[in-house]
């Protein structure tokens, strides 16, 4: 399937950073279902500007994500709790009386450990980096804007602007015969302790 992404629609998505659409841009996706969950793949093509951190002249920027997603239906409500509450009014009114204490204690930790198991597998789901999807249709306009968000460059720079790179720390600069040359005042600490290794040593 071939989508067209209009420039209304992608100044939206990339409100808040420093990128501007060019014209409109276009996504072509592919969705495949995999027993109740459904696969997206493709791609997205749109073109930007963005201003050089150093110059600050607006740069072209293609944009080209890959999509790919795992949609997972969204879980249904959980039930109520009336079947339990239910059974144990049934369980004290065979007898006449309320169950014992040891047995309403062990009823509780079963209880507990069961809702603590319930709680570890929604976690577990949540935890799988899987999305989720309502109803019949997939609204895809919010997994497009992060995948090109995610796109985006930190810094753009201008290519043909000189690389100010380097190690972080220079060379020993070089002193007349017979002095110390001079030491980063970083690397003092790491120099003071190799001269007490030194004068431990002699």
């Amino acid at each position: 399937m071939n989508f067209t992404l209009d420039e209304a629609w992608l100044r939206e998505a990339l409100e808040g950073t420093e990128a501007t659409p060019k014209r409109p841009g276009s996504a072509t996706l592919e969705l495949s279902k995999s027993g109740r969950d459904i696969m997206v793949r493709g791609t997205a093509e749109v073109a930007v500007t963005m201003p050089c951190v150093v110059t600050l002249d607006p740069l072209d920027i293609d944009l080209n994500p890959e999509v790919f997603l795992m949609l997972a239906p969204a879980p249904s409500e959980p039930t109520g709790r009336g079947g339990r509450a239910e059974k144990k009014r049934s369980v004290a009114g065979a007898s006449g009386k309320e169950p014992p204490a040891e047995a309403r204690a062990a009823a509780s930790r079963k209880r507990g450990a069961k809702e603590d198991d319930e709680e570890g597998e929604l976690l577990d789901e949540s935890t799988a980096a899987r999305d989720i999807f309502e109803g019949s249709q997939i609204e895809l306009d919010s997994f497009i804007r992060e995948f090109l968000l995610l796109e985006l460059p930190m810094f753009p720079r201008r290519s043909d602007l000189p690389s100010t790179e380097g190690p972080a720390i220079g060379p020993p600069s070089v002193e007349p015969d017979g002095q110390e040359p001079a030491i980063d005042p970083r690397l003092q600490p790491l120099a003071a302790l190799r001269s007490r290794l030194r004068d431990t040593k002699e």
